[in-house]
């Protein structure tokens, strides 16, 4: 088994890595979802507790691992962080390391993410050469939205007294041993919505006895889109999005419904836009409604602020993967439209996450798509890369007192 970067990561993570590889696949034949992970938390603690390290919680966040690692000497502490879920859907990787349970799949690399902290704390506890602690977080139901707010809520940043927090994704549109950086916002917050419209049912061929919900329905995904195209500052960006639209029956061409349902989703950056959406979007609803006589039900929920990179942290996280890897394995990326509840913990103190390359011919897969499976042969360079930057920022910040 190989892996990129062979002679630049640290020589026990290249030693470890057919192991970790092997954790890796066993990670993804057995995914859980949300903050049903006990199986995977139980697996986490066995194997730090199998490298040595004491100092393991398995019961403040359910279905989480907080695990730390102390250095040779007083100072502060920073944070690691990796999502554990998986997705409810149909694996179809094709590998030999497949999805036993039918349903679910870890299609978003979380299995990988978490096999890199593994190895980063496996390594820290071994090589306790620096000051101050280091808190692992292996945190649940990232893709629910809600995990990192149930780590912050037990007061685990508190606890440790955690003044940074770094975190990785993977990134399958950069190439494997490659490294995506960007100061300030990276990730969009994500709201979503969802409008219930009852009008009159009645018989097709008498339309003036109901209250049709289609075309009413139809107005108002049509000035939705005016969110972005009249009312977001063009320098802004913004995505609305109606995903699902539900009325009336495929057996029943002749009835008119009395209720239609949609849902979708809101991605925006400034919390000026994202308020003013919330905002207007409910307004047209309404407004929609009441001028065609039917009532309307909004239900609009904000799932995750945006993942704001500190620009100062995010710089030293980039040098430091270029002086490991090299400038030309370090790129600065675009900004996106998905979104991290990573972005929960950089609410309260200062946090980069950063985008870690996946890609060859073996693996092109989008996130999220059923065919996805991660990249073993980054895993000694991203757990290098989480080392490194760990041990150099708590020596920076136990220099400044």
């Amino acid at each position: 088994m190989e892996f990129c970067l062979p002679n630049r990561v640290l020589p026990e993570l290249a030693a470890w890595y057919p192991e970790l590889a092997a954790i890796r696949r066993d990670i993804h034949r057995a995914p859980e979802l949300g903050f049903d992970t006990q199986n995977t938390a139980s697996r986490i603690a066995w194997l730090l507790r199998d490298w040595g390290v004491k100092e393991i919680d398995t019961e403040s966040v359910p279905g989480g691992v907080i695990a730390v690692v102390h250095g040779n000497r007083p100072g502060p502490a920073i944070a690691l962080r990796a999502d554990i879920d998986a997705l409810p859907m149909k694996d179809c990787s094709q590998t030999d390391w497949t999805s036993e349970i039918d349903g679910r799949c870890h299609a978003c690399g979380h299995d990988g993410h978490q096999t890199w902290l593994l190895a980063a704390v496996r390594h820290l506890s071994l090589r306790n050469d620096f000051p101050g602690s280091v808190v692992a977080i292996f945190q649940p139901a990232e893709e629910l939205g809600k995990g990192a707010l149930a780590v912050i809520d037990r007061g685990i940043l508190k606890r440790y007294g955690i003044r940074e927090i770094y975190g990785g994704h993977s990134e399958p549109l950069l190439a494997k041993g490659t490294f995506g950086f960007r100061q300030g916002p990276l990730q969009a917050a994500s709201d979503v919505f969802y409008v219930t419209l009852k009008g009159i049912g009645t018989h097709c061929g008498r339309p003036h006895l109901g209250i049709d919900p289609i075309p009413i329905g139809a107005q108002i995904v049509t000035a939705a889109q005016t969110l972005v195209s009249r009312r977001t500052n063009p320098i802004d960006t913004a995505v609305v999005s109606i995903c699902s639209i539900n009325a009336g029956r495929m057996d029943a061409p002749n009835v008119v419904p009395q209720t239609l349902t949609m849902s979708g989703c809101v991605r925006t950056f400034t919390p000026e836009t994202r308020a003013m959406i919330q905002e207007k979007f409910t307004k047209i609803v309404q407004g929609i409604a009441l001028a065609n006589d039917c009532t309307a039900e909004v239900r609009y929920e904000n799932i995750i602020c945006a993942v704001n990179n500190d620009p100062e942290l995010a710089a030293f996280a980039k040098d430091t993967a270029a002086s490991l890897f090299g400038a030309d394995r370090t790129v600065t990326v675009d900004p996106m439209m998905s979104s991290e509840d990573f972005a929960e913990f950089q609410r309260i103190i200062p946090g980069v996450i950063v985008r870690v390359g996946v890609r060859d011919q073996h693996h092109t897969a989008s996130l999220h798509n059923a065919a996805f499976d991660f990249n073993d042969e980054v895993i000694p360079a991203a757990a290098t890369l989480f080392v490194t930057i760990a041990k150099e920022r708590l020596r920076a910040l136990a220099g400044q007192g």
